[in-house]
């Protein structure tokens, strides 16, 4: 079964206008079940009752001995000293698991509803388990329990996981996000409308889709090191430092106006071998079909670094790339075109100087611009940016321009960006 032959049967039965979603789940799946490089921590985002749960269920059901889905975590499930008889499972998830799985959650914010003190202990683990190792002391014994091994964690979670995560970020976090895009809600209803299967009848159908594809490709591919085109690690050096500039998270005062601290990014490091990861996966899925990496699939590495950034932060970033570069933009256009309030704008504007993504012009009005053209041009390329907003009298109109259609065809760098197909 080829990838498209695969998209058309899923298509039947789940609404989906970005199929993306679809060759980064299964990128991420394989890649960890090959070990092709740091585990994957992907986090689909996605509106409630939006499709993500309809794409992680089935995943986990291809194969339950390396796929493992679990619905809620407490601090004892990844290690635990309960003792069982002799010839009993471990109360242990990780040993359960062994050396190299994947983790599989619906609803990744259910770590969230956790008191505080559970919650941090938790996520300590989480960052432990994603370095390759956890150890964990317990009075049932006099030695520690250890895991050692290779885990991937591919989870569901509604927008709301940015301000989860925001609140913990200086911990340092490990997950990546591929933002689902928008799509016709009266053709999604229609369809589901419209199956003759559903629940756990559907589940089994396209889980068995999945695991003759997923089964497929890991039987044909070939083993050693896979190197990538130095133009898509080029590429993933520049998303990745821009995504950790975005993501980063500001500390405001008790009245969320104003910022107390000066805001440190993580380094881009851990995104850039995650993305590699996909990169990868994405290289064995289309070697199966006898293709190369290609433009597309850059644009699905970049989708993944500008899902770091939150829903006001792309907005606002969308905005200001929409105008000419170098020009700047006051804040209250920019709320008016989000249709947030200007306080709010403000302090999301303030967040993205503060990480010197943006800049506020030295004139007396407050306004507004991207700092780097090679940023400008990252957002206009990931947002699909043909035109120039034109700024006149005060409002934003839409005017062609030929030299900027032509700039969106650059990548970070300035080069043109990747043609159909790359050699690898």
């Amino acid at each position: 079964m080829k990838l498209q032959e695969l998209k058309l049967e899923i298509e039947k039965y789940q609404y989906l206008e970005d199929t993306n979603i679809i060759d980064v789940a299964l990128a991420s799946v394989i890649a960890t079940r090959l070990q092709l490089g740091d585990p994957i921590w992907l986090v689909i985002i996605g509106a409630s009752s939006g499709g993500k749960s309809q794409i992680l269920r089935p995943l986990a059901l291809t194969d339950p001995k390396f796929l493992h889905r679990i619905d809620d975590l407490t601090e004892n499930t990844f290690l635990s000293g309960m003792k069982v008889k002799e010839g009993s499972a471990s109360p242990s998830l990780l040993d359960r698991i062994g050396k190299k799985g994947i983790i599989v959650m619906s609803d990744l914010t259910v770590l969230f509803s956790k008191a505080a003190e559970s919650r941090a202990t938790i996520l300590s683990q989480f960052r432990m388990i994603y370095d390759g190792e956890m150890t964990k002391f317990v009075g049932t014994s006099g030695e520690p329990i250890t895991w050692k091994g290779h885990l991937g964690v591919i989870a569901g979670s509604t927008p709301t996981i940015y301000h989860h995560f925001e609140e913990v970020a200086d911990m340092g976090e490990r997950f990546i996000y591929y933002r689902m895009k928008d799509y016709n809600p009266e053709k999604a209803t229609r369809l589901a409308m419209g199956r003759k299967i559903c629940g756990k009848d559907l589940d089994d159908t396209l889980s068995h889709l999945y695991a003759e594809y997923i089964k497929e490709v890991v039987k044909t591919s070939k083993k050693g090191l896979i190197e990538l085109p130095e133009i898509v690690q080029e590429r993933i050096i520049a998303i990745a430092q821009f995504a950790e500039r975005i993501r980063t998270p500001v500390h405001m005062d008790f009245k969320q106006i104003a910022i107390t601290r000066i805001p440190i990014s993580a380094m881009p490091m851990r995104v850039a071998l995650q993305l590699t990861s996909i990169a990868k996966g994405l290289h064995i899925i289309r070697k199966y079909e006898e293709q190369e990496l290609s433009e597309k699939d850059m644009q699905i590495i970049d989708h993944c670094g500008w899902s770091l950034a939150n829903e006001e932060k792309r907005a606002v970033l969308k905005i200001l790339a929409n105008i000419q570069y170098g020009e700047y933009l006051g804040t209250g256009k920019v709320a008016d075109k989000i249709g947030l309030d200007t306080n709010v704008v403000r302090s999301i504007l303030q967040n993205l100087a503060s990480v010197k993504v943006i800049e506020r012009s030295r004139s007396e009005q407050l306004e507004w611009r991207i700092i780097r053209q090679s940023d400008w041009n990252i957002v206009r390329r990931i947002e699909k940016i043909d035109d120039i907003m034109e700024i006149e009298n005060g409002n934003l109109t839409s005017e062609e321009d030929e030299e900027e259609s032509k700039r969106h065809s650059l990548d970070s760098f300035g080069r043109e960006i990747l043609p159909d197909d790359i050699k690898i």
